[in-house]
Order: structure tokens, then C-alpha cells, then sequence
């Protein structure tokens, strides 16, 4: 593309500073662009976009009161009011490494900091608008879904040799990933270390040894490459999947945690911090994270009601587990029960759920006329309306636990361990409120680390075996066998030596929670005795 007929193109210049939009408009004449709207903040942005589609889009990342240039990227393309050939290129004055690592984050074209002059602009602007020529094709078979197509076209301009070459690659690499050419992806990732070691080519490599089933080299290979690049996002996301896959649950969230602890302002990083904390039942991290995505949601699209479902839940659960004073979380929970009704428009079956989790919330706070108040007026518009799901009642058996009415709560949760007898997934989810889980993927699940536990018990690896019984123990608390498999490998670590304070508070701390969920009549309290006494005289120095 030997000329650019810049009056034919359509650009977008989004800042809310007029003066800017000004001075950014006289450049783009100087060149002969004509067609230009302006947009003064997020919401602007969007409405311009719905009308008309854009060549390119020069957006400010602070756009003042409302979304930001990150939000708007996100929301244009989670909406599709942008194409592959329209270019979004951010601006932002600030440096604050969290706004540049958020920017980066949503992968616009280009970033550019302030102050731009006409040069730059033109070489950025210039620069992005004949890659689009070049790859105009692969973008039209892209549209027509014909990869075949589009891997052709980028096969030959890949073994060019020009600027576009390398692009042609990356883009290449992903559509063999994707359409499961994993020897050709490898293949392609190599040449191009062979040259030279670009990170996007070391984590494409990466990315086939894991979809491939290997997963120690995989994980060496991101590892390194964060450690040689710690800004490189991606590379933690593909680490992540690698250690989950493993079943690594900790280095999971230790990886997840890493990322966000880089671009703390995004939304997707993290909700998936709060689902992988919660899974491990680090419930203090999972809260932080959820009260940072409920935050990040009032101006994102990535938002939706259950991010505020969630935040209640585990700050109920933290209450519960004495992690957390229920004065310090009520209001916040009442006050995002409150908005998350305000933002969205809720089912019947999600007005309902917000109730219950307000009354259970209440009910820790001491609320308690206030909650049982609650709970009649939804237990009236219950009994009026249709069969109720699993979810609402899952959240009814918890409330009526937070107020003390454990018959009631027992005989609903009796009753729906009946309906649900035949529905795996069901029990799956019951399983959490159970002191024992009744699901087959469960209990295999439990079988499976209990074993692996005592065999490392029995090699006198303590240490292991605990760190082997807490992962179940994470998952199902009120596990009794669990709890005591726990404390017959400290008493094993005590016996053996280790008689220092934190093993020794450990055992009493654990001892004292299974004090807490076995009653006399427990088909193991027999066994809890035995440790008990075990115990004590394991703790004499």
C-alpha cells in the first residue's frame, strides 16, 4: 500500500478535553482526513459506534465521569460494535503502572502516551493502517468463518520478508491452536525462535506442550517466562490453566494472584481470583476480590448480579468461620444487595435469592427480628409461586442456619437430598452444605486424596499429608474423617520431634473445630478420643 487515502477514512477522537480533540482533529486534517467525529466521554463513544462503524478510533484513556478507554474497548467489542478492521488505539497521560497494565490488558491496536505530536501520530496511525491493507483478506475470510482460507493467505505472507511477517505469524500460530494443528503451531513457534526469542512465539510453544499433555515442560516454559518478562500477562493466564490442569489448586491462585497483583483493574482477573481463592477456601482473598469486582462493575459490561451473589455469600461464609466480625460486613452486604437490585433487572428467582442472603447476613449481626422478618415475607412469596430451584433453596437451608433454625434447615435439606437423589450435579452442589458429600464425584474425589494421605502418612512425609488432607478439607469443612486424618498426621509430626508451638497450636486448634462439628453418638467419636489423648501426651516436650 504505496498511499494512503486518508480522506477516505472515518475516525473517531474521543477525549474530554476539547482543546485535545481540537489539536488531535488539525493533525488528522494536515494528513487529508476529513470524516471526523468527536465523542467527549465513554457513553458518547458508544452511541457514535452503534451508528456507524469507525476506521479508527483514537480514544483518551481517562474520558472523565463514567467508563474509561479500557471499559469502552471492552464494551465495544463484548457487544460487537467494532469489527477486525476497525483500529482502537488508546491515549493516556498517565504512567501509573496499574492504567498502562490496564490498558495493555484489553489489547488495543496501539497506546500512546501524551503528548503525541503530528509525526507520531502519522507513523502510528500509518504504520497500523497498512497492516490492515495487508491483511485484509485473512480478515474477510475470518469473516466468512473459513480458516482454511485464512491460514492460506497467512502462510504466504509469514515467509515474506517484511514488517507484516511477523504479525502473519502470531496470527497464524493462534488459528493452527485453534483448529487443533498442534504439530504445524510447533512447528511455526520454533522457526521463529530460531531467529529471534519474541515472548508471543516462547508462549505459543508453550501453549502446544500443554494442549498436548505436558504439562512439567509447559509449566517450566511459563515460568521462565515470566520470571524473564514479570509484565507479560498472557503467560500467567496459559500458567494458570497449566497448574489447574495438574490440579495444583495453590499455585493456581498463587499464579492468578500474581496477574491481578499487575492489573489490579481488571474485572475478569478478578472474578477468577475469587472463584480460585474461594475453591480453596481462602475465603479472605476470594472477598477482596470479589469487593474489587463489584467495584470494577459499576462501569463494566463484564458486570452481572451474580458478581454481588457471590460478594454476599462469601462474606456471610467468612462471618460463619469467625474470619471476619459480621459488624464489619453487614452493611456492605446489605448496601450491595441494594444496588445489585438498582443496576439490574432481576428475575423473581434473583429478588428472592438477594432477600435470603440479606436475612442470613443480618441474622449474623445480631439483626435478628429484622431477618426473621425477611425470611416470612419470602418464605410467603415462595410457598405463593412456582417449583423452587436448587439455588434459592441452597440459600434458604444457610439462612435459616444463620437463625438458628437447624430442624427446619436439616428437614429442607433432607427433603432435597431426596428430590435430587438421581441428579449428580445437584448433589455436587449439596455436598458443600453436607457433613459428608453423597455425590460420586465427590466422594471418588475424597477416597482418592485420603489415600494418597495415608500412604504419605504411613512414609512419615507429615507435612505432605496434611497439605494432602487440607485440600479436601478446603472444599468440605464439616468433613469429620478429614479433620481426623489431619490430626493423626500432626500427632505423627509431634511424635517424630516436632514439638514447636505452631505444631502444637495447630493440633489444639484442630482438635477444638472437630470438638465442634461431632457429637457423642458419631460413628468416629470413638476415634476422636483416641487422638484426643494421643495428642496430649504428644504435645509433652
Amino acid at each position: 500500500m504505496s498511499d494512503i487515502h486518508y480522506s477516505k477514512l472515518r475516525f473517531l477522537i474521543a477525549d474530554d478535553f476539547s482543546n485535545f480533540r481540537a489539536t488531535v482533529n488539525a493533525m488528522l486534517a494536515k494528513l487529508g482526513v476529513y470524516q471526523v467525529d468527536m465523542a467527549s466521554n465513554g457513553a458518547d463513544v458508544l452511541e457514535k459506534c452503534q451508528r456507524k462503524p469507525y476506521d479508527v478510533i483514537l480514544c483518551d484513556y481517562d474520558l472523565g465521569p463514567g467508563k474509561n478507554g479500557q471499559q469502552v474497548l471492552e464494551e465495544l467489542r463484548f457487544k460487537g460494535l467494532i469489527s477486525r478492521r476497525s483500529l482502537f488505539v488508546l491515549v493516556s497521560a498517565d504512567a501509573a503502572k496499574d492504567v498502562v497494565m490496564a490498558a495493555y490488558d484489553c489489547e488495543p491496536d496501539d497506546y500512546l502516551m501524551k503528548p503525541i505530536n503530528a509525526r507520531m501520530l502519522e507513523q502510528r496511525v500509518s504504520r497500523l493502517l497498512r497492516q490492515r491493507h495487508v491483511l485484509s483478506g485473512v480478515y474477510t475470510a475470518l469473516d466468512a468463518d473459513d480458516r482454511r482460507r485464512a491460514m492460506s493467505i497467512l502462510i504466504d505472507l509469514s515467509i515474506t520478508d517484511n514488517r507484516h511477517a511477523r504479525v502473519a505469524q502470531k496470527m497464524l500460530g493462534e488459528i493452527f491452536i485453534a483448529e487443533g494443528e498442534l504439530a504445524k503451531a510447533e512447528k511455526l513457534y520454533t522457526k521463529v525462535l530460531e531467529v529471534r526469542p519474541v515472548d508471543w512465539a516462547r508462549l505459543g510453544l508453550a501453549r502446544v506442550k500443554h494442549l498436548k499433555g505436558e504439562l512439567d515442560v509447559a509449566g517450566n516454559w511459563l515460568e521462565k517466562i515470566v520470571q524473564e518478562n514479570p509484565l507479560y500477562l498472557p503467560a500467567y493466564d496459559v500458567l494458570a490453566s497449566n497448574w489447574e490442569q495438574m490440579g495444583h489448586n495453590q499455585q493456581v491462585q498463587a499464579t492468578v494472584q500474581r496477574s491481578v497483583a499487575i492489573s489490579p483493574k481488571s474485572i475478569l482477573r478478578q472474578k477468577r481470583l475469587a472463584q480460585v481463592a474461594e475453591r480453596n477456601g481462602d475465603f479472605g482473598t476470594s472477598l477482596q476480590a470479589l469487593r474489587s469486582t463489584v467495584r470494577l462493575g459499576e462501569l463494566s459490561c463484564h458486570a452481572c448480579p451474580e458478581d454481588g451473589f457471590q460478594f454476599a455469600r462469601i462474606a456471610a461464609a467468612s462471618v460463619e468461620k469467625r474470619l471476619h466480625p459480621p459488624e464489619s460486613l453487614v452493611r456492605e452486604v446489605v448496601e450491595v444487595m441494594s444496588s445489585t437490585r438498582e443496576r439490574f433487572t432481576l428475575s423473581r428467582e434473583q429478588l428472592t435469592r438477594a432477600e435470603l442472603l440479606t436475612a442470613r447476613m443480618l441474622a449474623h449481626s445480631g439483626q435478628t427480628e429484622q431477618a426473621r422478618s425477611l425470611m416470612e415475607v419470602t418464605e410467603a412469596q415462595l410457598r405463593r409461586g412456582d417449583e423452587v430451584s436448587l439455588d434459592v433453596n441452597l440459600e434458604r437451608v444457610q439462612a435459616l442456619q444463620a437463625l438458628g433454625e437447624h430442624a427446619q434447615a436439616e428437614a429442607l435439606l433432607h427433603n432435597l437430598l431426596q428430590r435430587y437423589a438421581y441428579d449428580q450435579s445437584a448433589l455436587e452442589k449439596l455436598d458443600t452444605l453436607l457433613a459428608e458429600p453423597v455425590s460420586e464425584t465427590n466422594r471418588a474425589l475424597i477416597a482418592t486424596v485420603n489415600r494418597e494421605g495415608i500412604d504419605l502418612y504411613n512414609q512419615a512425609r507429615f507435612d505432605e499429608a496434611i497439605e494432602c488432607f487440607e485440600k479436601v478439607r478446603r472444599i468440605f469443612p464439616r468433613h469429620v474423617g478429614v479433620h481426623l486424618n489431619i490430626v493423626q498426621s500432626l500427632i505423627g509430626k509431634l511424635r517424630a520431634g516436632h514439638k514447636d508451638e505452631q505444631t502444637i497450636g495447630t493440633t489444639e486448634r484442630a482438635l477444638a473445630t472437630i470438638g465442634s462439628l461431632i457429637e457423642s453418638d458419631h460413628s468416629q467419636y470413638a476415634r476422636f478420643q483416641r487422638l484426643q489423648d494421643m495428642a496430649t501426651a504428644s504435645m509433652v516436650r
